[in-house]
């Protein structure tokens, strides 16, 4: 296991990830920041847990929009992979969330 530092909206969180996984799981993170500050533009005086919140509703609703496109898709392989990206970013959400609260 490695430990990682990642920031997201100016906080600074340790992270433990897989060996080998630190490249991706930043990535993931420094997407994961992109969207909280998409999102923090149109809710400047949201609270950190509301953007964390509102991310990963945003998240889910298109994870949603990609699983029922996948169903029609001929490209059923890269809407998975998507998904499962988009499930990782929940998670790092989740514990994300579980620390602050």
């Amino acid at each position: 296991m490695s430990i990682i530092k990642i920031n997201l909206n100016n906080k600074v969180f340790d992270l433990f990830c897989e060996d080998g996984q630190e490249k991706s799981a930043l990535t993931i993170a420094e997407s994961l920041d992109r969207k909280i500050a998409e999102i923090k533009t149109s809710s400047p005086h949201a609270s950190y847990e509301l953007l964390l919140v509102m991310t990963a509703l945003s998240l889910e609703e298109k994870l949603k929009n990609y699983e029922s496109l996948s169903e029609n898709a001929s490209g059923k392989a890269e809407t998975e992979e998507f998904a499962k990206t988009l499930t990782e970013i929940a998670g790092y959400l989740e514990n994300l969330a579980k620390k602050i609260g």
